[in-house]
């Protein structure tokens, strides 16, 4: 196994499955439990969806209801479909790699962060994503061995990427039942802004930011830059 640094209070332990290497975001099996009944509430932003033992520290943020996850990284098996919640807003909020969870910002002048998204259609300016950046050799390392990104994937170096709300399960107001998302998928998130009246609706999971200044990467661009030290 490979340490290095970059999370805060120490290393980052990498691991390795099947010769696979483990994204720092993936889910552990220790880590996926059962969620608690959700009900609705009157607080002090108004009424939207709650637990009824809901703390307002850990799970509440931006005004949205959060799914609970614990830590426990390396505990069991990887969950390769699925991110834990706690690590992706860590690694937005810190501009940490979603692979190997160090910091994305070198002592190199360019201080863009490098972004990588499945697909065919070119990262758009404004566009928003719940993926942390990516460092280009880790990058490279997820194209070749990532299934989903096979398919079809874009890279593009961003100059900015605010906070722009929460991707998650937005209920009904009035059954409290979830609503079909606007995605292709049938497990696709919704995007709910952070001053969207429905924040107090949704059931977020993951932490989303708009990218800005938006520079398109191509295959050879990538390898490039993944070459260099």
């Amino acid at each position: 196994m490979r340490h290095a640094s970059g999370q805060e209070g120490g290393s980052v332990q990498q691991y390795y499955r099947d010769g696979l290497h483990v994204p720092y975001v993936t889910a552990w099996t220790a880590e996926v439990v059962p969620q608690p009944k959700i009900i609705r509430i009157v607080g002090r932003g108004g009424e939207g969806i709650g637990y009824e033992d809901e703390s307002p520290v850990t799970d509440r943020r931006h005004e949205a209801l959060w799914v609970r996850a614990p830590l426990a990284r390396g505990r069991g098996e990887p969950v390769f479909h699925r991110v834990n919640t706690h690590r992706q807003k860590h690694a937005l909020r810190h501009s940490l790699c979603q692979v190997c969870g160090e910091s994305v910002h070198g002592p190199q002048a360019d201080e863009r962060t490098l972004h990588l998204l499945g697909g065919d259609m070119p990262i758009a300016e404004g566009e928003t994503t719940a993926a942390p950046p990516v460092h280009p050799i880790c990058a490279m390392e997820s194209i070749e061995s990532c299934p989903p990104l096979g398919r079809g994937w874009v890279a593009a170096l961003v100059d900015y990427s605010p906070l722009w709300g929460v991707a998650g399960v937005v209920y009904d107001p009035v059954t409290l039942e979830p609503l079909p998302s606007p995605g292709r998928r049938p497990h696709d998130l919704t995007h709910v802004h952070v001053g969207d009246k429905r924040i107090r609706w949704t059931l977020a999971n993951f932490t989303v930011v708009s990218l800005h200044g938006v520079t398109a990467v191509s295959l050879d661009e990538l390898h490039a830059m993944a070459s260099r030290p």
